[in-house]
Parts: structure tokens; C-alpha cells; sequence
């Protein structure tokens, strides 16, 4: 126990960069547990959240998940009559398919008495009735579900639809879970809620005491619970208070009444974190601390800002925007926010689009409330622009021969570091395997060679050959193009006894001509 009371402290202290002098001491029997903030997602607590443990009748809640599914698709309603097989009224009966709620074979049942069974007395049979009704079997609505878990990101495995028996899931990923079952389906509050349920003549209590045998927890409205003797006793657990939404996990607890005392400590818990966190949220604010004096085409901008006034962390969503667009790869729907953090902007500008770059960075709450930032920095009217030459102006060149190609690239832009697109062109056409989309010249200087093969068969002719950097059109930077005119020249008939001297009389000619 004392391992759990360390853990809670530690993390408090690690969360909050020691600006907490005082944590709640958690103090639970349970061998995992996991606290989430219902809306931002973020984690509030975890001790083992990623272990992945036996959920027991908690595999229900995926299961009412992907019939809700079905609810939204139009293929059943809730008033969908599920006929019985002989399969689920044996079933039904049987203990080892807790809760045993007895189903009459060739009897119908709508959707919505089958999904009260299933998330308050937590019926198995009425699942596996579920399960035929949707994918004509069991074990095809099983495949189902881990379909399912692995398009929601869940860390979980399956092999049944009513967890009777093992499934596997973390206690994170079950977290996760409910959140997103409540984000998309909130009428499934309507059913975790009540505090049982009739059928048939019997009343049944919702396996949640925490909403009838024991006394309420406030703003309680489900989730689900699981028991078997490979889970012990686990059970997720969701609340709202002051307009907020706190899920508990718990797994591998000691009892049916220990479990829920943890529960009501880690809710408590989370309620309290995320008080401090709100606090934190709206004492926040967000300055400048870096930024250019002005920026020009292509030279490497950088932005900063610094969080201040932060006592506690949190997550939120943050965006860096220019000109009042989104910037990809520079936005985080996760954004940890820590005392004192910063976050940098790293943009280079490509086209003179106007006097001004217009810099925003957006910090947005679980309430949509935002914490903005903006700044405007002066572009200068300054396209960069280079010179360079060739090794060669013009040259003359036999066919089957080679011919060395040096492209000498000088600025005068006081740039460190500038990446254009550049090519190799060959009368006036890109030559394959020879762009680059970001040709690096550093302090203004750069290089490319080329070894320019004429074929065998190549037949006399003027050629082009032309080393071009930056686009056409561009307003940020102006296009160089270097080129150099190939003459592709045909051998001389010449007598046999003169062979020898073929090769040094090509030589001559081919450089005959060079720069």
C-alpha cells in the first residue's frame, strides 16, 4: 500500500514542479487505477494504467459500444425485436455466465431492454443475444470488437463479448474507452444511471452500488463493473460535478466493497486535480520572448513564447497560425503545459505576400476559452538573389565520350543557410535523377557537378546543358539559370594507319573550347 501513497506523491510533485505544497495521500487496495480528465482526456492519475489486466463484465462496455454503433448506422433501433437462440436461453441460466438472467428461447426482446441487461445487471447471455443479432455469431462480433479496439487506439484483446471468461485491457485504454463511448453515444447515460432495472417480473440492482446499496457518490452517473476470480474486482466508474467529468479506473481490487472505496478517493482525487488545473488554465498567460527584427525570402525565422503564471500542469490544445493560418506540423491537441514552458516557431518565408508576417499562438481550453498571442514582424522587399558560372562557356564533344560539369553558385544575401529547388536540364528539360527540391547553399556559396555521357550513337548537333535554381514565378527569389552550349561533333573519316592518334586529336577538340 505504502508504494501507492509514494507514487501518488511523487507524481504530484513531478506534475507540479513542487509549486504544490500539499497532495491528497492515496491510499487504495487496488492492483492498477487510472484517473482521467473526462473532457480534456488528460491523465489525472495512473499507477499500472498500462498494464493490461483481466476487465471481467467491464468487456461489456465495448460491447453496448459497437451496438450503439449499430443504433447510429440505421441497422437496428432500439425498439429492434432480438429473437433468442437456443444457444443464449442455455446460457442465460447458466452460472458461469454472470449475471444469469434468465432469456426465453424463440422470445424477442428489444434492443434497449437487452442493453439495460447488459450495462446494469451486466447479463452476459443478453450480449452474446446481441452479438448473434449483429454479426450472426459470437465469434464474428468478436472479431468485431478487436477491429474496433484497434481503430479506437486501444490497448486491449478480446476473445469474448461479455468477459466471462479473459479479455485483456489496460486500465488506460478502459478509461479511454468510456470517454469516447460517452463523448459519442452520451444516451448511454441514460441506461448506467439508473440505479436498476425490472425485467420480468424481478428487479435488479445496478452492480454499481455506488448508485443504490451504497450511499451515492454526488454527480455519479455510471459506468460499468467487473468480477471474475482471474480480474478480482474491478470497476470504472464516471462522475460530474461544476460542469465537469471525472473517469476512474479500477482493476484487480480486494473486494466488492474496496473496490468502490477506491473509487470514491480516486474521483475525489480527480475532481481536486482538476480544480487546480482550471486554476491554472485561467491564471495563464502567453508572451513573446524571441522574434525577428524582420524577415526576408527564404532566411530562417524563429518565434517564441513562454507560458507564465502556470501552478499547476495541464493539457490543452495549441496552435501556431501565419497570417491567420494554421501552421502544419506546429499544432498539438495534447500540449502539456508546464510552469514556465515555452514553444518555438521555426518558419521561413517564400513569397512576398504583402509588408507584414502576422504570428498568432492560440493556447485553447477544454471550454473553448483561448489565451492568444500575436505579433507582427516587417518583411523586407527583398528577394534573394544569386550569380554563379560554369566551369565551361561551350565545348565540343565526340560522341561515347564524357564531359565534367561544374555549376559555381555566389550570393551576396548574408543568409546562413538557404534550400531551393534546383535541377539539371538538358535542352531545356529536367534531367532525370538530378533535382533536388532542397538544394542547400550555405553563406552563399554552393556547388553541383554534373558528368555530362554522350552516347555512342549520339548524332551531331548543338545541345543546351543548364544548371537552374528557384521556381519560374517565385517573388522570393529570382531565378538563376546557368548554362553552357554542348556541341556534339561526328568523327572525321580518317586513313586506318592514322588510328592511333584518334584518341589525343578528340581530346584536343572536345576541350578546345573550355572556359
Amino acid at each position: 500500500m505504502y508504494r501507492k501513497i509514494l507514487a501518488v506523491l511523487l507524481t504530484v510533485v513531478l506534475c507540479l514542479g513542487g509549486s504544490m505544497p500539499y497532495a491528497r495521500a492515496l491510499n487504495f487496495a487496488a492492483e492498477s487505477a487510472f484517473v482521467m480528465d473526462g473532457d480534456t482526456g488528460e491523465e489525472l492519475y495512473s499507477y499500472n494504467g498500462d498494464v493490461a489486466r483481466v476487465p471481467a463484465s467491464m468487456t461489456k462496455v465495448l460491447t453496448a459500444y459497437i451496438i450503439y454503433q449499430e443504433l447510429e448506422a440505421g441497422t437496428i433501433t432500439l425498439e429492434t425485436p432480438v429473437k433468442i437462440s437456443h444457444n443464449v436461453a442455455v446460457k442465460s441460466r447458466d452460472l458461469n455466465y454472470p449475471t444469469a438472467v434468465p432469456l426465453t428461447e424463440g422470445a424477442t426482446y428489444t434492443v434497449d431492454t437487452l442493453l439495460h441487461l447488459i450495462m446494469i445487471p451486466s447479463a452476459s447471455a443478453s450480449c452474446i443475444a446481441m452479438a448473434e443479432h449483429i454479426s450472426g455469431s459470437e465469434s464474428a462480433f468478436v472479431t468485431r470488437m478487436n477491429a474496433t479496439a484497434k481503430s479506437l487506439g486501444l490497448n486491449a484483446t478480446y476473445y469474448n463479448c461479455h468477459g466471462a471468461q479473459p479479455n485483456y485491457i489496460t486500465p488506460r485504454s478502459q478509461a479511454t474507452l468510456t470517454k469516447i463511448f460517452i463523448d459519442t453515444y452520451p444516451d448511454i447515460l441514460r441506461i448506467t444511471s439508473k440505479s436498476g432495472f425490472s425485467f420480468n417480473g424481478t428487479y435488479y440492482n445496478n452492480t454499481n452500488h455506488l448508485l443504490n446499496t451504497m450511499a451515492p457518490y454526488e454527480g455519479l452517473d455510471g459506468f460499468k463493473t467487473g468480477t471474475i476470480s482471474q480480474a478480482g474486482y474491478c470497476v470504472t466508474t464516471t462522475a460530474v460535478r461544476n460542469g465537469r467529468r471525472v473517469i476512474a479506473v479500477v482493476m484487480k481490487s480486494t473486494s466488492d466493497v474496496q473496490r468502490f472505496a477506491d473509487s470514491r478517493q480516486l474521483l475525489d482525487y480527480g475532481f481536486e486535480q482538476i480544480q487546480k488545473r482550471d486554476a491554472s488554465r485561467a491564471s495563464t498567460s502567453v508572451s513573446f520572448t524571441t522574434q525577428p527584427d524582420s524577415v526576408r525570402p527564404y532566411q530562417p525565422a524563429s518565434f517564441t513564447v513562454q507560458l507564465n503564471g502556470v501552478s499547476a500542469d495541464y493539457t490543452a490544445k495549441a496552435q501556431w497560425y501565419v497570417n491567420g493560418e494554421a501552421v502544419k506540423n506546429y499544432g498539438n491537441s495534447n500540449f502539456q503545459v508546464t510552469p514556465n514552458k515555452t514553444s518555438t516557431l521555426n518558419y521561413t518565408l517564400r513569397e512576398l505576400t504583402g509588408d507584414a508576417l502576422n504570428i498568432s499562438f492560440v493556447l485553447t481550453m477544454p471550454d473553448s476559452t483561448e489565451k492568444r498571442v500575436n505579433t507582427s514582424v516587417p518583411i523586407e522587399q527583398r528577394p534573394i538573389s544569386y550569380t554563379g558560372s560554369f566551369n565551361i562557356q561551350n565545348a565540343a564533344v565526340y560522341p561515347g565520350k564524357t564531359l565534367t560539369v561544374t555549376a559555381d553558385v555566389l550570393g551576396e544575401n548574408g543568409i546562413n543557410r538557404v534550400q531551393l529547388p534546383a535541377c539539371w536540364q538538358w535542352d531545356g528539360q529536367p534531367i532525370s535523377g538530378y533535382s533536388n527540391d532542397a538544394f542547400t547553399i550555405i553563406n552563399d556559396q554552393a556547388s553541383s557537378q554534373y558528368v555530362l555521357k554522350i552516347p555512342a550513337d549520339a548524332q551531331p548537333g548543338l545541345h543546351t546543358i543548364a544548371f537552374v535554381i528557384g521556381p519560374a514565378d517565385s517573388t522570393g527569389v529570382e531565378q538563376l539559370v546557368l548554362s553552357a552550349d554542348i556541341e556534339v561533333v561526328a568523327w572525321e573519316d580518317t586513313e586506318e594507319s592514322t588510328a592511333d592518334s584518334t584518341e589525343e586529336t578528340a581530346d584536343m577538340l572536345e576541350h578546345s573550347e573550355a572556359a
